[in-house]
């Protein structure tokens, strides 16, 4: 379990190295909020195939292969959503984590020392999305 934390937590560095970015003086630093969603859209796929992986090892009924093909659509709508309002994107995402999060942390079928993973590192997923609505409620023109 000990490396399932380390590489969880190094996947938290590229959100915080593009919210840093996002939140820098750069004239273009609507690119970290840009890259900030697309791997938020990217770890919300994997958070998909993982359920997708489990239904299939545990023979789970299709309801189970049909909730793991969900956060990989959200992710892509995020990223539709990126070129016509960017903040709408970052609630998308950020909804997705948030949703996933509660079904996961609460699914006896995860190991508890998994479920304590998710918990933590979706929670800290979450406020990474905070502070980049915040950034761009703050750099918002309107």
């Amino acid at each position: 379990m000990r490396m399932a934390w380390t590489l969880s937590l190094a996947g938290l560095l590229p959100l915080l190295a593009a919210l840093i970015y996002a939140a820098s003086p750069a004239t273009r630093w609507m690119a970290g909020a840009i890259v900030f969603e697309l791997y938020a859209a990217l770890v919300l796929s994997f958070l998909g195939g993982m359920r997708w992986g489990r239904a299939l090892a545990l023979d789970e009924d299709a309801a189970r292969l049909i909730e793991a093909v969900i956060p990989g659509l959200l992710g892509f709508a995020a990223l539709l959503l990126v070129p016509v309002w960017i903040p709408l994107a970052v609630a998308t995402t950020g909804m997705g984590f948030a949703v996933w999060l509660r079904r996961d942390a609460g699914d006896t079928a995860w190991p508890p020392a998994f479920r304590h993973l998710r918990v933590v590192i979706s929670l800290a997923v979450l406020g990474l999305h905070l502070a980049l609505a915040a950034v761009l409620y703050l750099r918002s023109p309107y």
